[in-house]
């Protein structure tokens, strides 16, 4: 059993990832699982055991690396794997499995039937073919929820953006306001970005988000910035609400500690005024969040 395991465990120790015998028994369990789900994907051992290293969480702050492994969705991280690694046959794997979700949400969004074929190419050349200087974002799926659920975020993601561009560009031409989604007051400034460390706040929220996994950045991003509710969630991703509140929770955490541990590093002041600070930002994080990263 060891022999089987040595060259997982080589790859493994060459990709920066630690462990002992049972994190390798459970890469090889989850290559193999990947593999029977996809038998006609040929993927190499050495890009998956690298796939799945660049997204383990920091074990200092996350569960161990077995634990982590445990609740990874192996075909889709194979699925996804195959996909960044342009494997011959990923793209029409991937599009078998899930180009009626992505068509779903679009639909959701009240898309409007002749630009829906736009966004449809803009999401899987976004998603899974790539563009001049930018691989295929498919390479960010961590394997962490179910894939479906990662391409209808994207794929509601990039419809928002069309629709807020098209609200703006019909604001622009001269055409009537709706009332429901322009409200006649203006957002508010947030408060605590009006006091002394208003630069200090607002580029430690930016850069604590930006550090984010992406998984967890979007589920920040569909619940501050785009409204919706644990339970609509819930149904994007195609997890129970449960899950996804702890999702949305442990991303606001992870927002606050790492906001904190920037500013702490940047202000030079008393861990005292630092805690004071982060606490206004708890206390304004929904508005915080969807005033400062409302846009692209």
């Amino acid at each position: 059993m060891s022999d089987a395991r040595s060259p997982i465990r080589a790859l493994r120790e060459e990709a920066g990832l630690g462990g002992g015998d049972e994190v390798d028994a459970a890469l090889g369990r989850l290559f193999e699982e990947g593999r029977r789900a996809w038998p006609g994907l040929p993927l190499a051992l050495s890009s998956w055991v690298r796939h799945v290293a660049r997204h383990l969480p920091d074990r200092d702050t996350r569960d161990t690396a077995e634990a982590h492994l445990a609740s990874l969705h192996a075909a889709d991280l194979y699925l996804a794997c195959a996909c960044a690694e342009r494997a011959p046959g990923a793209v029409e794997a991937f599009l078998s499995r899930h180009e009626a979700a992505l068509e779903g949400a679009l639909r959701s969004r009240n898309i409007p039937p002749g630009q829906r074929d736009e966004l449809r190419q803009e999401v899987l050349e976004k998603l899974v073919v790539g563009r001049p200087g930018a691989p295929p974002k498919i390479g960010d799926y961590a394997g962490r929820g179910p894939l479906g659920g990662w391409v209808r975020v994207a794929t509601i993601r990039t419809a928002l953006n069309f629709l807020k561009k098209a609200g703006h560009d019909r604001a622009a031409a001269g055409a009537e306001p709706d009332e429901a989604a322009e409200p006649s007051t203006p957002d508010p400034e947030l408060s605590f970005l009006k006091a002394h460390y208003r630069a200090e706040v607002s580029q430690a929220l930016k850069d604590a988000f930006a550090g984010l996994p992406a998984d967890e950045r979007n589920v920040l991003r569909l619940h501050f910035v785009d409204g919706l509710g644990i339970d609509r969630i819930a149904a994007v991703y195609g997890i129970h609400r449960a899950t996804a509140a702890r999702w949305v929770t442990r991303g606001r955490e992870a927002l606050l500690r790492r906001t904190q541990e920037l500013l702490g590093q940047r202000l030079g002041i008393e861990k005292a005024e630092v805690d004071s600070v982060v606490g206004i930002v708890r206390s304004q994080l929904d508005l915080a969040v969807s005033s400062l990263f409302r846009g692209p």
